[in-house]
């Protein structure tokens, strides 16, 4: 099959061909100067390099090539994006860094190219650079956008979570509905979980507000709110939302139980938090979802959870039969489910539990935003596909 290579190559023999019908067409060297001939000249011999595979003296060719026309300019941008596509990120810059050097560079070209080189930067993870130009080119008509869009995504890497918000608000402002309500959300659920971190409950609660307000209803936001309201000694409400959300969402029992079950211990023979477990496998996706849950956590080991998963795995056709053999009067089932949750707990980690629905990554955890694609509320719980052939 073709490779990526490959078609660069043949991408640079057409625009070879291109600029050498232009320079044939319009170049008749008896009406331009001698120095752009000779820039040309040596832009051809940059090409023949690219197509030898020599690129580091293409590279130097094409940066040395002196006075450019706008079409040579352009297609040297185009060389530079493809170089960065392929990894070779520092002839990129090379390429880049001068077409942005150039007097003889419009403000169009030289904003294209800076925007160019900050891509480059991104790529190199120099993100001081790239947002140093972006900062620059904020305000363009051609790129300001994107390069909104580029800072965000700097902020979101180095958890600059106030930044931003902030720069949320100059985007839908520029360009309304540019930033989803829910990408806005969890920028505020990322500053309460900083807040909560740094014991101030005041600040966290005020960021879940905030977040709620932007997107309401969110997972996320909830178990946050769960979290402030256990460590606020608000057991009742903790219980509360997180039955809630289990109810609505029995595929994340996995991510909701451990809380429920830190909440039942903390309140034993007071609140009845410790029926919300019960509740909650009242029906067959609930007993499913608390079942995943024990098996995927070994160091769960309250009764009620575990009676939970020695009841799913009861109804298993494959398990069924073998779990039953232990009854009777000795009541085996429970010792025989302890035996083969090590196993079961091995199978569920040797398959993907989380994916994301946009580029197909796959984790073990829970990601509220994909690090394949850094889309946000993109993965997803999916079915272990070790554990398929067992469980129903």
């Amino acid at each position: 099959m073709p490779t990526e290579s490959t078609f660069l190559f043949a991408g640079l023999l057409f625009l070879a061909a291109a600029l050498g019908y232009v320079f044939a067409r319009f170049g008749d060297s008896d009406e331009v100067e001698e120095a752009e001939q000779s820039a040309r000249t040596k832009f051809l011999r940059g090409f023949r390099y690219l197509l030898n595979e020599e690129s580091d003296r293409a590279v130097d060719v094409f940066t040395g090539a002196g006075d450019l026309s706008d079409d040579a300019m352009e297609t040297q941008l185009a060389l530079g994006i493809l170089f960065r596509r392929r990894g070779e990120v520092d002839r990129a810059i090379r390429l880049h860094e001068d077409l942005v050097g150039r007097a003889s560079s419009t403000v169009a070209q030289r904003e294209a190219a800076s925007f160019a080189l900050a891509e480059d930067y991104l790529s190199a993870g120099l993100f001081d650079r790239a947002e140093a130009l972006l900062v620059q080119l904020r305000n363009s008509r051609g790129h300001g956008m994107a390069a909104l869009a580029r800072l965000l995504r700097i902020c979101e890497v180095t958890s600059d979570w106030d930044r931003a918000v902030d720069l949320c608000a100059e985007l839908n402002r520029v360009s309304p509905g540019q930033v989803s309500p829910s990408q806005l959300a969890h920028y505020y659920c990322e500053l309460a979980e900083v807040a909560r971190r740094d014991h101030l409950p005041g600040v966290a609660r005020e960021m879940v507000n905030q977040a709620e307000a932007s997107d309401p209803g969110k997972v996320r936001t909830a178990l946050i709110r769960a979290d402030l309201d256990t460590d606020s000694g608000h057991p009742a409400e903790a219980s509360a939302t997180l039955a809630q959300l289990g109810r609505a969402h029995p595929a994340l029992l996995s991510e909701i139980l451990p809380r429920i079950l830190v909440l039942s211990r903390a309140a034993e023979g007071g609140s009845g938090v410790g029926q919300v477990v019960d509740q909650l496998a009242a029906t067959p996706e609930g007993l499913r979802g608390i079942a995943l849950g024990v098996i995927g956590d070994s160091r769960i080991e309250d009764p009620r959870a575990v009676r939970c998963l020695v009841q799913f795995l009861a109804g298993q056709p494959a398990l069924g039969e073998l779990l039953a053999a232990g009854e009777g009067e000795s009541g085996q089932s429970p010792a025989r489910v302890k035996a083969l949750r090590p196993l079961l707990h091995k199978m569920l980690g040797a398959g993907a539990r989380f994916q994301c629905k946009n580029c197909g990554y796959s984790s073990a955890v829970l990601h509220w935003q994909c690090p394949g694609c850094r889309s946000w509320d993109t993965v997803h719980p999916v079915n272990s596909s070790v554990l398929a052939g067992i469980l129903s």
